[in-house]
């Protein structure tokens, strides 16, 4: 039984009133012919969980349509034959509204849903890493399609050319297109929740082969040490990586500021480490004499305090050197050289690794934590936090001595 007087809207005073069946009127205050300003409110429970539907504003409806629409929204939720949740239901149609078609098509929500999860991706998901998957591979293919009607066929119609010859990168796109078509379902859009684990189904055991990144020997790395020109910022970031052992990772030194750097340290924050967000735990690079050297040919280069500044950084605008101009320096050596395999910069953690095997098989624990590996279980690392600083100092200290020759060893290229 109706409970609101027709008059209701110019009587009000700011506060709250039920009509019965759910319906509120939230006043909020009045207008400038004194008529009441606020909103009309449909309050149901639906499978046990209780919501609050917006209706509209009391200029837009009079208590008579507001009425109406509680009155439509009720029926749709105790149809008996297919029960809806209203508000599911209007935000599926304000989503078809919006984006002024039928339903929105893949290309319409994939964004939506990145930036929806990209709070818990590193820097945002900036880089692009998380989105590239599926607009190399996805969207091409299914980008235009209704987003409803996409179908696990379509899916795997789509990965089946990549889902072998680049599993991992098929796969990255498979997930990704799942947290778009939850987003899809959240925004009540009337999507096939099992599309994604039945296309894999369909798509069968990729049988991939794990390669690993093939690694200069280490007694060539010397050679190619002495080869780079620390005036230049690439083959300088380069040089610093390798005598880091290539442990704190190449976008980590990439965005290296003269700040970080204190008591012959860079201190990197843990967030910035290969992972998600939420890592705490920082990673302590100790600085050796050469290190130092190149920071200081760094120093007089510096833009808006970056190590290895891009020869397009100016100041106020600062732009980091980029990891594939570093990589470059290694292309140009396979092709001057000769190399037999495509020896890149992530290799050279491998480099370092099998060189201090080689010079002293105690030092496990110390060359793994140079390379920002975790030693030990989780219980032995709970009670042994020690990071091996000045251990890992002479080690890195032996390293660059290596590298250098400053022990009189000659190194030549080893051919391959």
């Amino acid at each position: 039984m109706a409970k609101l007087a027709s008059n209701i809207l110019s009587t009000a005073k700011p506060g709250k009133y039920t009509d019965g069946g759910g319906l509120y009127l939230l006043v909020t205050g009045k207008d400038a012919s004194s008529r009441a300003k606020g909103s009309w409110i449909f309050r149901y429970t639906f499978r046990k969980q209780r919501y609050e539907l917006g209706l509209g504003s009391v200029q837009n409806l009079s208590l008579a349509q507001a009425r109406s629409e509680r009155d439509r929204w009720r029926d749709l939720m105790t149809d008996k034959r297919n029960p809806i949740n209203p508000i599911e239901e209007k935000r599926r149609l304000e989503a078809r509204a919006e984006h002024g078609r039928t339903a929105p098509t893949l290309t319409d929500v994939a964004p939506m849903a990145f930036e929806a999860i990209k709070g818990r991706l590193k820097d945002d998901g900036k880089a692009g890493r998380w989105y590239s998957p599926l607009r190399l591979y996805v969207l091409p293919a299914l980008g235009s399609a209704k987003i409803e009607d996409i179908h696990q066929r379509d899916i795997e119609k789509a990965l089946r050319p990549i889902w072998t010859s680049k599993a991992p990168t098929a796969l990255k796109a498979l997930n990704r297109l799942g947290v778009v078509m939850n987003h899809a379902a959240a925004l009540g859009l009337d999507v096939n929740a099992n599309a994604v684990s039945n296309a894999k189904q369909l798509l069968g055991d990729q049988a991939h082969t794990i390669r690993n990144h093939p690694a200069l020997p280490w007694q060539d790395i010397p050679t190619l040490y002495r080869s780079l020109d620390p005036d230049n910022s690439a083959q300088r970031a380069l040089m610093f990586y390798i005598l880091t052992g290539g442990g704190p990772r190449l976008r980590p030194l990439r965005y290296a500021r003269m700040d970080q750097i204190e008591d012959d340290i860079w201190t990197i924050e843990g967030e910035a480490l290969k992972g998600r967000r939420g890592q705490t735990s920082d990673f302590r690079v100790p600085i050796t004499d050469e290190m130092q050297r190149l920071i200081d040919i760094s120093s007089a280069q510096s833009v808006d305090g970056l190590l290895f500044p891009s020869p397009l950084a100016r100041e106020g605008r600062p732009r980091v050197i980029s990891d594939q101009a570093i990589e470059n320096i290694m292309r140009s050596r396979e092709t001057e050289w000769e190399w037999k395999a495509p020896y890149r910069p992530h290799g050279i953690r491998s480099t370092f690794r099998t060189w201090a095997s080689e010079i002293d098989p105690s030092l496990y624990a110390v060359a793994e934590t140079a390379l920002g590996h975790k030693v030990g279980g989780i219980v032995e690392r709970t009670y042994a936090r020690h990071d091996f600083l000045e251990q890992r100092r002479k080690l890195m200290q032996r390293w660059a001595d290596f590298l250098t020759d400053k022990t009189g060893r000659i190194v030549k290229m080893v051919q391959q």
